[in-house]
């Protein structure tokens, strides 16, 4: 049985101070020095504690052959060339564990993601530790997206909790072009992420309809009395599966037929712009891709941040849409 993900990082701080030749000898009080800058703060009984089940625990299997020096007053490894890092955390788990750290680092601000967020704080500041010795770089070798702010964030809890709950909302929701809020009585159904901002799919009595709901709109939430909605028709998690982004359209899904410039068309076949995507043709003239969705804003955004490495071909309406917007955007200069 592993131990607890807190006590694991425990031994991995005490195990660094026993193979630190620069301060040979630890006491109790530089463990507990050390365990502090991890944000670990353990009394010395629980210290001397986990230096029992690192030398005899046979789950951890660890067998730690540490021995008190009474000339020296401290502690040290019999084997000077023992260390825990080279029993069972390799430096491919520790680098998987980093991944997993930055990953995580986009729902900070989640209340409900708390608990969990500390756990991986302590954690990346141990691996960050441990991978300082390994490699050979000086500087993180991944660098993920970052998002300095993320305004909604705070509401990702009450939402969570709303749907697993079944609880439903009322929520003032102010639009950018509005002066006033609108308050919904809002039953939520699903969150849902698109460029790093977050959504709410749901049933709005007011609209009498399905909503989606940006969190940095949102104003105020609070729980009302009343039935929760539950929803009826298509599975919550497939509302999105044709459609681009956030916004569902009342259109019926439509067979869209894209032309790509050759260069453009690199990017398109090794990242593809949706999961339905299909290549028709593919030459010198450039590639012709389809794709199986319900027009929308995102799409149009979408098309229009290509330029003149895109021309659609169908249907008719999208691409007079995208004409026209390209006809106002020239005008502009």
């Amino acid at each position: 049985m592993p131990a607890p993900i807190n006590q694991a990082l425990r031994f991995r701080v005490i195990n660094a101070c026993l193979t630190d030749k620069k301060k040979p000898y630890p006491t109790i009080e530089d463990f507990k020095s050390a365990l502090k800058k991890n944000d670990i703060r353990i009394s010395q009984r629980a210290i001397e504690g986990d230096l029992e089940l690192m030398r005899y625990d046979k789950r951890l299997g660890f067998f730690a052959p540490i021995q008190y020096s009474k000339k020296h007053r401290g502690y040290y490894y019999t084997d000077p060339d023992y260390s825990i890092e080279k029993l069972p955390l390799t430096k491919d788990e520790l680098q998987a564990f980093e991944l997993l750290v930055d990953a995580l680092q986009r729902f900070r601000g989640a209340e409900v993601l708390d608990q969990v967020q500390g756990m991986f704080d302590k954690l990346d500041k141990v691996v960050m530790q441990q991978l300082k010795t390994k490699s050979k770089q000086s500087y993180p070798i991944v660098d993920f997206e970052k998002m300095p702010y993320v305004k909604g964030i705070e509401h990702f809890d009450s939402l969570y909790q709303a749907i697993v709950k079944q609880h439903p909302l009322s929520i003032e929701y102010k639009k950018f072009s509005d002066d006033k809020p609108t308050t919904h009585v809002f039953h939520p159904y699903l969150l849902k992420e698109y460029k790093f901002r977050w959504y709410v799919l749901g049933y709005s009595e007011r609209r009498r309809g399905k909503l989606t709901l940006a969190l940095d709109r949102i104003e105020k939430i609070s729980i009302v009395k009343g039935e929760y909605k539950s929803n009826k028709g298509a599975d919550v998690d497939k509302y999105f599966n044709h459609t681009l982004g956030i916004t569902l359209a009342s259109d019926r899904v439509q067979d869209i037929k894209l032309w790509f410039s050759p260069s453009q068309g690199n990017y398109i076949k090794t990242q593809h712009l949706h999961a339905t995507q299909e290549i028709i043709s593919d030459g010198p003239s450039g590639m012709i891709v389809k794709l199986r969705l319900i027009p929308n804003y995102e799409l149009t955004q979408l098309l229009l941040s290509f330029g003149p490495e895109v021309k659609v071909l169908e249907p008719a309406s999208l691409s007079k849409e995208v004409k026209e917007k390209l006809k106002k955007s020239l005008q502009l200069y």
